[in-house]
């Protein structure tokens, strides 16, 4: 089975809280609220508009892609070696 499914959490300014309660909270409920998307695998992201750099790297340590404002648009933040997480 190679079905994933992306969640993700978009704040006006992501912060380090954010994103723990992200990882720590959110994701693990994902499947309980959500049982038809138990035998996918989940990969999560965070968005915001405002995303210190301090911030987009401890995103993407915990595993988390990292979208950010760019010129009106979003662009990934995260590095070019990066290896997302599969939380479930």
């Amino acid at each position: 089975n190679n079905k994933e499914i992306l969640v993700m959490e978009v704040k006006n300014k992501l912060t380090e809280p954010d994103v723990d309660r992200f990882v720590y909270t959110q994701l693990p409920r994902f499947k309980v609220d959500f049982p038809k998307y138990v035998p996918y695998r989940l990969i999560g992201c965070v968005a915001g508009l405002s995303v210190k750099e301090a911030v987009e790297k401890y995103a993407e340590r915990k595993g988390l892609y990292v979208l950010t404002q760019s010129a009106g648009s979003a662009k990934l933040a995260n590095s070019p070696r990066f290896k997302e997480k599969v939380f479930a």
